[in-house]
């Protein structure tokens, strides 16, 4: 199996079959039909709205009153309390942009075996190579790393020529003309008004003259052997041999007085571009980022598969999240609906960090980047909410964001029986926090950390500061959700409001951790009293009387014991509370991740093997990376039994890229683990993978690792860093001490047990 590329025998039927292309700020989803072709097309900061506000209307809490009903238990009055004050309206929605259709001239498919249709991930270039009756069709398309364009090549063998009818459409309103013999060019205005799919409404789709984000996208032709013309927006070409296409759009998102030169010069960009220089300069460009590392598994049809997902989450994340762009949201770039599932926005209770788990150690670190500007954007508005829903200092966001920095808490509207399971949780702040002192670890680059991360990470950690009340000598989170999951009171009633509830408490113990560290590293004294004398008073973990760790303060029942999410064990992965030596805490984490189970949706599965992988289980996290693997339709996907489509996108169902992104996260995590100073290789290796390699592996400290592995054993290993610093590798049974040099590699080979690094 080539593990580099996808590959099938026949045009796609559905778009999760389709194979996906981008560079960022664009997407396309090609089906490799002959005839009828359609390339669904997405543009970054294509998004309803006008980033207007969407805050509940009461702007008077009582929040003495609600705290007091969840302590007295009156869950289902402090739900009702929350719902009617200070839940608000959805986030905006993702949009589509529009579509290219290119009808062809080319024969219908007869032949089995004559049809192939392939993504190269190595080289981020979909081909479809077709032969019928003697005569020879070639397709090649990309979309350009190294220019905001998208390349499309026609070719026929000679004499067979090629007759193509191309034209542009879009589902948003627009207007399609030529400016040019083989040009055209697509004008549309988003909606200021795009309802969730699953909000009912008489009106889900709302234009207003005048408002919402405007856009162009332009195609320009060339047939150096034939002629084009212009007939009702649609460009006739009919061509000896080679015809090629070009396209690129833009939006006017936060540059509406460039919009006008912008469009001018997009579309005099297309009318000029030499097809085989955009190819080289694309692949370049491209293997900037992907020829950073590589991983092998030893041969087998399960370990190959394993092979490619890895690899194609690596492509995803290039593809979707190049510095830059706008940051993946919960399909990367890659939507074809109007109302798209979850409106495609950012859920950050946990899918938009999943989606940028593997970033810094997969050596995408600069990939990272485009979610710290998402922060920063959600923070300016954050601050609105914080003082006026909270009455506080500093910013907070809850559990959906979109691009315009939505920060506050949805769900007024919905139509389910209790919105405030998902909604009324102002904790993403917090945990998004984590990924800015995340990069700062991985590259020690103090004036990000300086400039960017510790203004953000200190506006979150003073709401959190007001945030917190007393009880019964802790200070806990009130109100306070597990994200999406309920419990059942004593009472025997369903809720999900109260306090204090696990992760609330991991995601402030590691936010202000990292605050302290931050203050030292910047010589910072702000704030550091306070910090100290509340981490000392956070909650501590708690064992439940299943021997599980407790997901709240109370030791409730779960409503759903497998429910997707596994929100109390956050200080386990992706934080980096729990360690090796906390025994008794890590068996209760066992006990908690046993009796989720094996199911669940794609994300939900990478998740678990995470867990798996940081509790040593290997062997249990890759039993959930091959359910993840499963191969499936979306008519045959629910909610418990996710997997992966045929394109391998992943199902949440439906298709949500957090399990592409997951999975990757997953398998590094079970080769190699950091805890502080210490490198641990291997830590969770099953039996299946006992031979591998793999390079450009980052670790905090700006350290670049290679190494191999035989017979479940290090056989090789190098190391190279930014800085001089200490580290311990534990491998092969082993601990060893070393010191590694600034600009230096360090290489050990040939190791064998018992003399390794001796």
């Amino acid at each position: 199996m080539d593990y580099l590329t996808l590959a099938f025998d026949r045009p796609a039927e559905a778009w999760n079959e389709a194979l996906p292309l981008g560079n960022g700020s664009m997407g396309a989803m090609s089906y490799g039909r002959l005839r009828e072709e359609k390339i669904e097309l997405n543009l970054d900061t294509l998004w309803s709205g006008t980033g207007r506000s969407k805050e509940n209307k009461n702007t008077d809490v009582d929040w003495d009153f609600l705290r007091q009903k969840i302590f007295d238990g009156e869950y289902e009055e402090a739900e009702a309390y929350c719902k009617e004050n200070i839940l608000g309206d959805w986030t905006e929605s993702y949009l589509p942009a529009g579509n290219l259709h290119i009808d062809a001239n080319i024969p219908e498919l007869k032949e089995h075996g004559s049809y192939q249709r392939q993504l190269s991930i190595k080289d981020a270039l979909e081909q479809v190579v077709y032969r019928q009756d003697g005569q020879g069709y070639l397709r090649e398309f990309f979309v350009s790393m190294s220019e905001p364009v998208m390349a499309l090549h026609y070719r026929a063998d000679a004499g067979s020529g090629l007759e193509l009818r191309i034209s542009l459409d879009s589902q948003i309103r627009h207007v399609c003309s030529g400016y040019g013999i083989s040009e055209l060019v697509l004008e549309g205005q988003a909606p200021v008004y795009a309802a969730p799919s699953y909000y009912s409404c008489e009106q889900p789709i709302v234009y207003e003259e005048g408002k919402g984000i405007r856009f162009a996208i332009g195609i320009s032709v060339q047939a150096p052997k034939g002629c084009i013309r212009q007939k009702d927006n649609t460009l006739l070409v009919t061509a000896d041999g080679d015809v090629y296409i070009y396209l690129s759009g833009i939006t006017d998102f936060q540059a509406q007085d460039s919009y006008l030169s912008r469009k001018k010069q997009m579309l005099e960009q297309i009318c000029d571009l030499s097809y085989p220089q955009l190819k080289e300069a694309h692949k370049k460009a491209y293997a900037a980022y992907f020829d950073r590392m590589d991983l092998t598994l030893n041969p087998g049809i399960q370990n190959d598969l394993i092979t490619k997902m890895f690899h194609y989450a690596r492509y995803l994340m290039i593809s979707s999240s190049k510095p830059g762009t706008q940051c993946a949201n919960l399909q990367g770039i890659w939507n074809h609906n109007l109302r798209a599932p979850w409106s495609s926005n950012y859920t950050v209770n946990i899918n938009t960090e999943m989606n940028y788990w593997m970033a810094e150690k997969a050596n995408l670190s600069d990939c990272h980047e485009s979610l710290f500007d998402l922060i920063e954007r959600t923070a300016s508005h954050g601050k609105k909410t914080a003082k006026e829903v909270y009455h506080l200092n500093g910013w907070v966001s809850h559990h959906n964001v979109d691009i315009w920095g939505h920060s506050s808490p949805v769900g007024y509207f919905g139509q389910d029986e209790n919105p405030c399971t998902y909604s009324m949780w102002p904790m993403s702040s917090g945990w998004l926090c984590s990924h800015l002192w995340e990069h700062y670890r991985y590259t020690l680059d103090r004036e990000f950390l300086r400039k960017k991360a510790f203004p953000l990470i200190r506006g979150a950690v003073e709401f959190y500061l007001g945030y917190l009340v007393p009880y019964d000598g802790y200070l806990v989170t009130a109100p306070s959700t597990s994200p999406e999951n309920t419990f059942t009171a004593s009472d025997h009633s369903v809720h999900s409001v109260t306090f204090g509830s696990t992760m609330d408490c991991s995601i402030l113990k590691e936010l202000f951790g990292n605050y302290l560290k931050a203050c030292e590293i910047l010589d910072i004294t702000d704030l550091m009293d306070e910090v100290k004398a509340a981490l000392k008073k956070l909650l501590p973990f708690k064992i439940g009387k299943e021997g599980q760790l407790q997901e709240w303060y109370l030791d409730y029942p779960e409503v759903d014991m497998h429910h997707r999410h596994v929100s109390q064990l956050y200080g386990l992965y992706p934080g980096n509370l729990i360690h090796r030596e906390d025994k008794e805490l890590l068996a209760a984490c066992r006990v908690a991740l046993d009796r989720r189970g094996n199911e669940g949706t794609g994300w939900c599965m990478a998740w678990k093997a995470c867990l798996w992988a940081r509790l040593g289980d290997g062997e249990r996290a890759l039993k959930l990376l091959k359910n993840q693997l499963h191969v499936t339709k979306e008519e045959n996907c629910s909610l418990v039994g996710g997997g992966t489509y045929p394109n391998m996108l992943c199902a949440h169902p439906p298709f949500q890229i957090d399990g592409n992104f997951g999975f990757a996260a997953a398998v590094l995590e079970m080769l190699v683990q950091y805890q502080d100073d210490r490198i641990f290789f291997l830590p969770a290796l099953p039996e299946e993978w006992k031979d591998g390699k793999i390079s450009g592996l980052r670790a905090p400290g700006g350290i670049t690792i290679d190494f191999a592995w035989k017979d479940r054993c290090i056989t090789e290993c190098s190391l190279q860093s930014q800085t001089d610093m200490v580290r311990i590798l534990l491998y092969n049974g082993i601990e060893k001490k070393i010191m590694l040099k600034a600009d230096t590699t360090v290489s050990y080979t040939h190791l064998t047990l018992p003399t390794i690094l001796r």
